[in-house]
């Protein structure tokens, strides 16, 4: 990595680079259309009206929703699994408790700290995803710690809910574990990643799951793993995968250095898996009250930067119809995180981004998502 001091002369440049690229869909060419020729889509982040922590964003039939880690995020246990839902990204209102923490009873394993759900549509059912433990104990307490933080899933029918566990009696995963995310291949198969903690080196892992009997169909295959001395050498969570082409993509984040996010590629989803030569994709620290950024392995001086810490991403489709990217950031002085979104593409099979940004910025809709989320068109 490399630090780019910015002048103030640089700094306006690339103000005045950024109100330029509002008006161009990054990797797909300048809009062919004045703004009054279409409908555009105009956000702003980071939006406080998400207080999550490791946002994930899923359509619903004419609404979006929202659920992740919601606070307080070390004070104490959280509530539960919280979803949020929108007409437009932009404005989020709290809908319902997909999992009520106070309504489970004391000796189960899933009891609090809730952290970093996700919910998947599968075979046309809504697959939820939750990482959490019991720190009282219960029937998971072990000789050397307390609890047992692992993996469960719940299902339901509606998007929210009602919700039923399927690993009430034990976790999912086979080992002390968190951040489980559910990738759907283009055979069907649905696989299972996540990470182990609570251990000196971290790594993400992958096994199958059987989405009828809801268990993994094979111990979990090691993929990658922190690297010390690395921009990830201080672990490594928050996997997300995507396919395109014959090519797997797996985000992942590491806080070695405020908090960053990067990727590795592969042709099979047990690997081998390759690091992006450039990582962490984006990013953001703070040191001695000056903010960095992130981007492709360059660490950059950006006074105008809010953020302290950015990441723990997924992907969903966004108003354009391109692949967006949701994840937290903290910014100066706030205790509790907030969402951002943000248009990712590819570039001869290299992921490209200009997040996170924090400038207002405007996107066409596509005609085909506008009919289905009339509320995008503010």
């Amino acid at each position: 990595m490399y630090i780019t001091r910015t002048s103030p002369f640089t700094v306006l440049l690339l103000f005045v680079g950024l109100l330029s690229l509002n008006a161009c869909q990054p990797g797909g060419g300048r809009l062919n259309q004045s703004d009054d020729d279409q409908h555009m889509f105009t956000y702003q982040n980071p939006n406080h009206q998400l207080p999550f922590r490791d946002t994930h964003i899923i359509w619903g039939d004419s609404t979006f929703y929202a659920v992740g880690t919601s606070p307080p995020y070390w004070g104490g246990p959280n509530p539960g699994v919280k979803i949020y839902s929108s007409p437009d990204l932009v404005n989020w209102t709290f809908t319902a408790l997909l999992i009520d923490a106070s309504k489970l009873p004391d000796n189960v394993w899933y009891k609090d700290r809730f952290w970093a759900p996700e919910l998947h549509r599968i075979n046309n059912r809504f697959f939820l995803t939750f990482n959490c433990q019991n720190s009282g104990g219960g029937h998971y307490a072990t000789p050397d710690m307390l609890h047992h933080h692992a993996c469960g899933l719940a299902v339901a029918d509606h998007i929210e809910g009602p919700y039923t566990v399927k690993t009430h009696d034990e976790p999912l995963t086979p080992f002390p574990s968190n951040d489980l995310t559910l990738f759907t291949d283009d055979d069907g198969r649905v696989y299972a990643f996540f990470n182990n903690g609570w251990t000196d080196i971290h790594h993400i892992y992958v096994a199958e799951l059987d989405t009828t009997s809801f268990v993994l169909k094979e111990d979990p295959v090691k993929l990658i793993s922190q690297e010390p001395g690395t921009w990830d050498g201080g672990g490594i969570e928050g996997a997300y995968v995507i396919r395109k082409d014959d090519t797997y993509y797996m985000f992942y984040s590491s806080w070695t250095r405020g908090y960053a996010v990067g990727y590795a590629t592969a042709n099979s989803v047990y690997g081998p898996w390759t690091k992006y030569e450039k990582n962490p994709l984006f990013g953001a620290f703070s040191e001695d009250g000056t903010n960095y950024l992130f981007r492709e392995g360059a660490i950059i001086t950006d006074t105008l930067s809010p953020y302290v810490t950015v990441g723990h991403n997924q992907v969903f489709t966004g108003p354009d119809g391109r692949l967006w990217t949701s994840f937290h950031g903290y910014v100066q002085g706030a205790e509790e995180a907030s969402a951002i979104i943000d248009p990712i593409w590819f570039e001869e099979g290299v992921i490209k981004t200009e997040a996170p940004t924090y400038t207002p910025q405007r996107v066409a809709i596509k005609p085909a998502i506008l009919e289905r989320f009339p509320g995008l068109a503010q």
